[in-house]
């Protein structure tokens, strides 16, 4: 993955200067895309959580992606900016459940809603395969990724209380993906495209406080629909 995002970096300084001196005898094309995917967390769910705890976090593991695209080929090369949105709720009742650890069987429901948001610039390739209406891309990107979950444990029974907390925080990361587009004609184009982006957060922080830092691991792929509009 570090030798993927320092060729992104690179890229992005050559392919800025060249395109600045031979864009007059380039063919530049602007470009904007829609992709509606579906998304699963790839890493595992710690066995050390309870029952309840680990069906819970289980549910968090799909979710839905939405991915904007702005930017430029100059041939076959484009570069962009991106921004990807994974999105994923979810909520489990118990009974007769010791979820506060004070030796009672409670009854209640845990909520979480996660939120991951990945920001960045991107470097581009396309090549046409299969005659001149299907495209093969691939991208890679460098950007931020923020990090914002809201946890809610409710207990009915015996000392009844309803407990919240917001975890948030970001890191740097990379966006790799590869995808086929059928252009329907010169400006609206469809595919099917699938990606890769790491999320190891090692210092979560909770609103609340400052004292304690949590860790997670929300390494994702995507795999979905787009919509291209080029001019």
């Amino acid at each position: 993955m570090r030798k993927a995002i320092q060729l992104c970096f690179v890229t992005l300084i050559l392919l800025f200067p060249q395109s600045t001196l031979h864009a007059q005898g380039r063919n530049i094309h602007f470009f904007g895309s829609y992709d509606r995917s579906f998304g699963n967390i790839i890493a595992s769910v710690s066995s050390s959580l309870g029952d309840i705890q680990h069906d819970e976090i289980s549910k968090l593991k799909n979710g839905s992606v939405n991915q904007f695209e702005l930017g430029a080929f100059i041939n076959s090369f484009g570069v962009g900016i991106i921004h990807n949105s994974y999105a994923a709720d979810a909520t489990t009742t118990y009974q007769n459940y010791d979820m506060n650890g004070d030796g009672r069987l409670d009854n209640g429901m845990l909520g979480d809603k996660l939120r991951l948001k990945f920001t960045g610039l991107e470097v581009l390739y396309k090549k046409a395969i299969l005659g001149s209406r299907f495209d093969v891309l691939g991208r890679m990107a460098l950007g931020i990724q923020s990090y914002s979950i809201d946890k809610t444990t409710e207990i009915s029974d015996n000392n009844p209380s309803d407990n919240s907390q917001t975890l948030t925080g970001s890191i740097f990361t990379g966006l790799i993906g590869v995808g086929f587009d059928y252009r329907i004609n010169k400006i609206v184009s469809v595919g099917i495209e699938t990606s890769a982006l790491p999320g190891k957060y090692k210092k979560l922080k909770d609103k609340t406080s400052d004292y304690y830092t949590y860790e997670d691991n929300v390494s994702r792929i995507s795999t979905g629909l787009k919509l291209t509009l080029t001019l």
